[in-house]
């Protein structure tokens, strides 16, 4: 009986410490350029640029999602100027979060350095101003953004019934009905 006790203490141990290993972690760098990881997002305003990785839990096909958006992130960073108060601003964050892009954000508002160097770099001044890699988005459209990401080659976002392998449940809707209707042309 004692044996069984000791596999079973066990076996939950490892179940528990595999569980307390997920989570998300957080890579913080400075204007340096040097970089540190950690378990929470760095304060308010500290001036680090933050990359987020949500870790444990994955089996071999979240290794290959994770490797893909990794070389895909290092290729085609993409930056969100954005300025507070931005209902636009605000969906581009949570399509890119929705999607686990990793992003940065640069506050145009705070900074008239920054809106200067977007000036030079894009023509205008405009929020949300959206680059993936050297591509510029001026304003948000979602399809536009998308597409973006998925030639950059950032892993596509699964839609509900499907899963990493399988094409959209297109190939079983119904065919379209003929209504018989066809418009006339008058001269």
């Amino acid at each position: 009986m004692g044996r069984i006790n000791q596999w079973l203490v066990m076996a939950l141990a490892a179940i528990g410490f595999a569980a307390a290993q997920a989570g998300t972690l957080y890579k913080w760098v400075d204007s340096n350029g040097k970089v540190s990881y950690h378990d929470q997002p760095p304060p308010e305003g500290a001036g680090y640029r933050v990359e987020e990785k949500n870790i444990g839990a994955g089996g071999k096909s979240g290794e290959k999602e994770d490797e893909t958006l990794a070389k895909a992130a290092e290729k085609f960073p993409v930056v969100l100027y954005s300025v507070p108060d931005c209902g636009s601003c605000d969906l581009v964050r949570i399509y890119l979060q929705k999607r686990k892009v990793p992003f940065t954000e640069q506050n145009l508002n705070a900074d008239p350095n920054l809106q200067q160097t977007l000036k030079k770099k894009i023509g205008s001044l405009s929020a949300p101003t959206i680059m993936v890699g050297e591509k510029v988005m001026k304003g948000y459209i979602e399809s536009l953004l998308e597409g973006e990401l998925d030639a950059a080659g950032y892993p596509k976002m699964e839609t509900p019934g499907t899963s990493a392998g399988e094409s959209p449940a297109k190939e079983n809707a119904p065919a379209p009905v003929e209504s018989g209707y066809r418009p006339t042309r008058r001269y």
